[in-house]
This record gives structure tokens, C-alpha cells and sequence, in this order.
């Protein structure tokens, strides 16, 4: 079971991307993406008042206020925010369609969000770098650091990910940084495409250790977007569109709060 402790460590880095363009609890994109929507969604509906009767002109109103609100929300953050976001979105993506592959099916998430499906993992070689991650995350330390050591070491790209577990269970039982041998790895990779993500590998361990020690965790993720190129967009949808059935969610009920606001000032 995943001990309290670990599940902060593994959610610091997305609390401090939050935190980085956020006012106390608040996150600035969110509320100036659902401020300007619900003024626009405001706008509309009065000049729509009187020719256009509920529930069409709710339905108009929910519209704009999504069409307007997602935009807002997503062109209002820091650029060096979604920088460390397209990286995060690019990384987590090239992991999961590497263990689809290995698994022969799709996953709807990340497997380290979802530990649990270590009870049901194939024991093969290609698996044994997930299973030893979710061993960790589980706070079953003991059996992923003895299958730590038996990984293979043949390749470069064999001992720079054995590095990275090593990064991996030390830093979720909060032990001091090994992120200098994952670094020394990087430079043998000679596959470019590989040694691009051991990079990003090593900016995502550089920024988990900068957000449990309060410092900034975004430069590290945000250095590597230049060299990413267009790489991100093949996974940016999910994200975007993430943002955009919430506002459209939200914009339901802003409809309603806007036919009942615009009720009462009538």
C-alpha cells in the first residue's frame, strides 16, 4: 500500500506546476478563463434576451461561455509553465505508448497512477523497469530494489534506465539526490531519439526534487521544451481537451447562474 509520505512525494511536482501561476488556492488561467467567460456568456445572453427563449438561449449562453473561457484559460498561462507542462504531457506519453507496446494493449493513464495494476503485470524482461517503478510506488521496497539489481546492464540505454530506478526508489523514500549517475548515462546513449527522452528523464527527476524542496521546479522541465520541436502535440490533446470538456461542464451550469443572475437584475 501506498503510504502517505510517498503519495506526496509523487504528486509534489504536479502541486508545483499548480502553485507556479496560482494566488493562495487559486489558480490565476482558471479564474481568468471562467471570469472572462462568464461576462462573455452574460454579454450574449442579454442581447439575446427577448428573442430567443430558454432553453435555446441557455444553451447558446453555455457555448459562448466555453468557447470564450477555454482559450483565456489556456493562453493566460506562464509560458514557462505550459513549457514544463509540454514536456511532462510529451515524457508520460512516450512512457505509456512504451508500455502499451510491451503490454499489447492501451492504458487509459500512466501506470504509476495506477499502482494497483502490478498484481496483474506479465513477469517479463521488457516489463521489469514498470514493475520495479510500481514496487516502489507501493512502498514495496525490499523486492524492487532486489529486482533493481538483477536488471540487465548490456546497453547504454539498459544502465541509464537502471540509473533512473535507482533515482526513483531513493527519491520516493526520501534519500539523498542520485540524479549524477542517470547524467553520466545520458551521454552513451547513441540512439538520438533515446537520449532525447534519458534528457527529459533527467530534467522530470531534477523538477520532483525541486518541488519537494520548495525551489523552482519549472526551469528544469521548461530548458528541454526548444528541443522537443512539435513532439508534445501528438500528446497535447489529451490535456487540451481535458480543459475543455471541464469549462464545458462548467459552462452548464454558468448558463444557469447567468439566466437566473440576468432574472433577477430584469
Amino acid at each position: 500500500m501506498t503510504s502517505p509520505a510517498r503519495l506526496d512525494r509523487l504528486h509534489a511536482l504536479r502541486r508545483s506546476l499548480y502553485r507556479a501561476q496560482a494566488v493562495g488556492p487559486f489558480s490565476l488561467p482558471l479564474a481568468a478563463g471562467l471570469g472572462i467567460g462568464f461576462l462573455a456568456s452574460f454579454a450574449v445572453d442579454a442581447v439575446l434576451y427577448g428573442t430567443v427563449d430558454i432553453p435555446l438561449r441557455q444553451v447558446i449562453d453555455a457555448v459562448v461561455f466555453a468557447v470564450v473561457a477555454a482559450p483565456v484559460w489556456l493562453l493566460v498561462q506562464r509560458p514557462s509553465v505550459r513549457d514544463a507542462h509540454d514536456v511532462m504531457s510529451w515524457l508520460n506519453g512516450w512512457e505509456t505508448e512504451r508500455w502499451q507496446h510491451e503490454l499489447g494493449r492501451r492504458l487509459s493513464a500512466l501506470p504509476r497512477a495506477n499502482p494497483r495494476m502490478l498484481d496483474h503485470l506479465p513477469d517479463t524482461l521488457g516489463l521489469r523497469p514498470l514493475r520495479i517503478e510500481l514496487l516502489a510506488v507501493r512502498g514495496e521496497v525490499d523486492e524492487a530494489y532486489d529486482r533493481l539489481e538483477r536488471l540487465p546492464v548490456d546497453t547504454p540505454w539498459q544502465r541509464f534506465e537502471r540509473a533512473a530506478l535507482e533515482e526513483w526508489l531513493v527519491f520516493l523514500g526520501d534519500g539523498p539526490n542520485r540524479i549524477a549517475p542517470m547524467e553520466a548515462a545520458v551521454s552513451e546513449i547513441d540512439d538520438a531519439e533515446r537520449r532525447l527522452v534519458a534528457r527529459g528523464m533527467v530534467a522530470a527527476a531534477r523538477a520532483r526534487r525541486a518541488a519537494v524542496a520548495g525551489s523552482d521546479a519549472i526551469a528544469p522541465l521548461a530548458a528541454l521544451r526548444a528541443e522537443l520541436d512539435d513532439r508534445p502535440r501528438r500528446y497535447a490533446f489529451p490535456y487540451w481537451s481535458g480543459v475543455v470538456v471541464m469549462v464545458g461542464a462548467i459552462g452548464v451550469l454558468a448558463s444557469a447562474a447567468v439566466a437566473i443572475t440576468a432574472a433577477i437584475i430584469r
